[in-house]
């Protein structure tokens, strides 16, 4: 029978014996009530779970997903429905839920002014739930993978840093690593310390890679890295700066700047290599100053100066004789500042065209007539005025630039060959570039040579490369390679100032060598002193034998002449015939001649 009398409904009591597992939360996500279904699930007690974070009640996994998409969607819309998940018990063991969720505000009928907010909470709702939809598998699985990348990636940011801080070989600090330790050392010394820091580069350890092998030059670094980390032991950084430099760096003992002499006889011990002892020396510089503290100079500037000083002094050493040491000093080497500006001046030449070629004329002995030239390089410099190889080609040698100034010379002169043969049915002239050791020893040399020829469809028979006696006994893989590959063009090779290096009669029977060139010294001792006369005679001699064509070079008397003439040298070159020739003035030179 119905009845309009107001029914009393007991909410605490619903609550307490709702269908579903409630839980309600404040707005720092702290659990503030639990009814009894969600106690009956999960085997808690409500003391266990009040006063906790909700996030307890969540696995891993879960608690992805709830900060990933249930929160922003509690901020956004104040309520989720139907999310699957799961509910954690006190046995740790999850179940399968539904969750939905509210947030609630508290309602009043006025606020005064200057009072607190409204307390909000919110209320999830736990049910047994179906299967995570694919949309959420996708999400976690999206998260966790992004999880996994962000491992990945800072695993990887890691080896990098590490990577930057060590040498991979042997360990030991890179430049990078050893830097900043530097500094550190620089700014945690007590006042009144010594810092002394020593470069050490080995000898000739080109040598050892060339000869045998890679393998076998990274164990000599490895054995010498070893032997340098016992030093780090008694307070010194190590480090591998270079291919084969490294620093060993440490507060100034009571041995001082002497200690470079351990390390010269540390590094000297032989070291065995697949059953070969390999002895290696090191050319040490050595820097020592006192840490100050002055305000103006960092740390990392002191760090920076005394490598830098030490490093000098290490080229130093190399330059006086290797295996040995040098000390740093603060005396200017003039010689050192005018290599650095005259290095810089040669880079400007090449820049502004102020290198030319010059022609000295070759005649066959025996009819007088033109051989061809050989091509001599001039700087015209701004302010010195017309300056030989001599004087400059040292320097670009030791730097790299002699490569540049090679190769403008053979294009130079390959166009010059053209030129002077492009003349119809006059007879064959051929042009000689002088190639430095170095040159030699650049992979890339006959592949250059070789593309400038055929650029310029010259017949390679026409143009002859002079090497020196230093290029032709390198031990360079590379240099015995463009040798074989330059001759195998059909390009001719010839030796020249025979008989002042180290080559000797031996040597020329294992390289494709086309012509002996004999040095100007011994042609000027003809007739003037009897063992200059012999070695002239031996070389034309020997020359020939070995199927080789003989040339002398610097006549400048008759005599010369008779004698050479007397003993079947088949080519000459010097002041008696021409000077050096401008390249307009070799027509009008050629044409007097043919």
């Amino acid at each position: 029978m119905p009845t309009n009398l107001p029914v009393v409904v007991d909410y605490e009591t619903l609550f307490r014996a709702g269908p579903g597992g409630i839980v309600i939360v404040d707005s720092s996500s702290t659990i503030v009530q639990v009814n009894d279904h969600i106690l009956a699930w999960t085997g808690f007690v409500r003391e266990d779970l009040i006063g906790t974070a909700f996030a307890r009640l969540l696995p891993p996994a879960d608690r992805i997903l709830f900060s990933a998409r249930v929160v922003p969607l509690l901020h956004l819309d104040g309520r989720v429905s139907d999310m699957s998940s799961a509910l954690l018990g006190k046995d740790r063991v999850a179940r399968a839920a539904h969750l939905s969720a509210s947030r609630v505000t508290e309602q009043t009928d006025a606020q005064a002014p200057g009072a607190a907010a409204p307390a909000a909470a919110t209320v999830f709702l736990f049910t047994p739930r179906r299967d995570r939809t694919a949309e959420e598998e996708h999400l976690i699985r999206a998260v966790r993978h992004a999880e996994k990348a962000d491992a990945l990636r800072r695993e990887a940011e890691n080896d990098l840093a590490r990577s930057t801080q060590f040498d991979a070989l042997t360990s030991l600090l890179s430049r990078a690593g050893l830097m900043p330790r530097l500094a550190d050392m620089v700014r945690d010394a007590p006042p009144e310390c010594v810092l002394v820091t020593f470069v050490l580069g080995l000898d000739h350890f080109r040598v050892v890679n060339e000869s045998l092998g890679q393998a076998a030059g990274d164990q000599v670094l490895k054995a010498v890295a070893e032997r340098l980390t016992a030093l780090a032991d008694e307070g010194f950084l190590c480090a591998r700066v270079g291919d084969d430099e490294f620093v060993v760096v440490g507060p100034e003992s009571a041995r001082g700047l002497s200690f470079a002499d351990t390390i010269l006889e540390l590094v000297s011990v032989p070291i065995l290599v697949d059953d070969l002892d390999i002895v290696v020396t090191a050319s040490v510089g050595a820097s020592e100053g006192p840490i100050t503290s002055a305000d103006d100079v960092s740390p990392a500037s002191l760090a920076e100066t005394q490598v830098r000083q030490a490093t000098t002094a290490m080229y130093k050493a190399k330059a006086t004789g290797r295996n040995r040491w040098k000390r740093f000093t603060s005396v200017v080497d003039d010689s050192a500042i005018n290599e650095i500006r005259l290095l810089g001046e040669i880079r400007t030449a090449l820049a502004d065209e102020q290198f030319r070629l010059e022609y000295q004329p070759q005649l066959h002995v025996e009819t007088g007539r033109l051989h061809g030239y050989e091509a001599l390089m001039r700087w015209d410099h701004p302010e010195r005025g017309v300056i030989g190889p001599a004087d400059f080609i040292d320097v670009a040698e030791r730097s790299g630039l002699v490569n540049q100034l090679g190769a403008w010379a053979c294009r130079v002169a390959i166009e010059k060959c053209v030129q002077l043969n492009s003349v119809p049915h006059a007879r064959p002239v051929t042009v000689s570039v002088n190639v430095s050791a170095r040159q030699l020893g650049d992979p890339r040399l006959a592949d250059l040579v070789g593309a400038m020829l055929h650029e310029n469809r010259l017949d390679p028979a026409l143009l002859t490369l002079e090497i020196t006696e230093t290029g032709l006994i390198t031990d360079s893989p590379a240099a015995h390679r463009n040798l074989d590959l330059l001759h195998g063009l059909g390009i001719r090779l010839s030796i020249d100032d025979f008989g002042t290096g180290h080559a000797g009669f031996a040597y020329l029977k294992d390289f494709p060598v086309d012509e002996l060139k004999i040095d100007g010294s011994f042609v000027a001792g003809l007739g003037v002193s009897a063992e200059d006369t012999a070695i002239v005679a031996s070389c034309i001699d020997v020359g020939h034998a070995m199927g080789m064509t003989v040339v002398a070079e610097r006549i400048e008397t008759r005599d010369q002449l008779k004698r050479l003439t007397d003993m079947g040298c088949d080519i000459i070159q010097g002041y008696l015939y021409s000077v050096p020739l401008r390249s307009d003035d070799l027509q009008s030179w050629q044409g007097s001649v043919l």
